[in-house]
């Protein structure tokens, strides 16, 4: 049984994420916050998390959320300043987006539960371990009805003053849509004042290049910056960065019946 004390502590914490975002929604708003609060609770004081691999909600077919946590295994991605894989960064805050899935009844998938990934034997350099990766999520995703991709990573750029998280769309149709909710939401609840615009995706990315549904890529901030660095390291932040995407992907829902 959790203690009174911890769970006052769980919500003030989310409290005071919920109220840095903008409220067009009152009722959902609250919903996420009870959710949201929930998936705190869950994480922080359970043995260990492992989500289902698929949430089904049964009932008529709907969406399903792919979410997917970017690099893993051989391949952490870029550094923090302080040493922490980016790999790291995404499957926390992918793990957070699936609680509150869960929480929210959205039927959901992840690319990857853990930091370990399973290579064939046949995969014998660090590239070609990659590249089964790679294939390994494109078939994955292609294989899901009615998918949606939202692929989780963090931005890196030799310069430390860059900042805020920025979306970016696939061809796919209503990529675009669904990038620029996450943008508007990820903008109140991060960053306001933040100029950055959903864009087109690098057509040079092999995941996105390959998969078949409406996807968006998101860096959620920059691992090189060092104020958004520290912030990236925190549950608190990690947990408002789930809730801004999960929300823009039910609004995307919303708006796409």
């Amino acid at each position: 049984m959790h203690s009174v004390h911890g769970a006052a502590i769980v919500y003030k914490e989310v409290t005071a994420v919920i109220k840095t975002i903008s409220m067009k929604n009152v009722i959902f708003w609250l919903l996420l916050l009870a959710a949201a609060a929930a998936a705190i609770i869950f994480i922080r004081y359970s043995d260990s998390f492992n989500p289902p691999s698929v949430f089904t909600s049964g009932g008529a077919k709907k969406t399903v959320l792919v979410i997917d946590a970017g690099h893993g295994g051989e391949d952490g991605g870029a550094t923090s300043l302080s040493g922490i894989y980016e790999s790291e960064i995404n499957l926390d805050i992918s793990l957070r987006m699936a609680a509150l899935s869960s929480l929210t009844g959205i039927d959901y998938i992840m690319t990857r539960e853990s930091e370990d990934i399973e290579y064939p034997e046949s995969a014998k350099s660090t590239s070609a371990r990659k590249k089964y990766d790679q294939k390994r999520r494109v078939e994955l995703i292609n294989g899901v009805e009615n998918a949606v991709l939202i692929s989780v990573h963090q931005n890196c750029y030799p310069h430390k003053s860059p900042h805020g998280p920025q979306s970016f769309y696939s061809i796919n149709d209503c990529s675009d849509e669904l990038a620029v909710l996450i943008q508007e939401t990820m903008n109140a609840a991060l960053c306001p004042g933040n100029r950055r615009m959903a864009m087109p995706v690098d057509k040079g990315i092999y995941l996105f290049k390959n998969v078949s549904c409406p996807s968006v890529l998101v860096e959620c901030g920059f691992i090189s910056n060092p104020e958004e660095s520290k912030l990236l390291e925190t549950e608190t932040y990690r947990l408002k960065i789930a809730a801004a995407l999960v929300s823009a992907y039910l609004r995307y829902t919303d708006t796409n019946k």
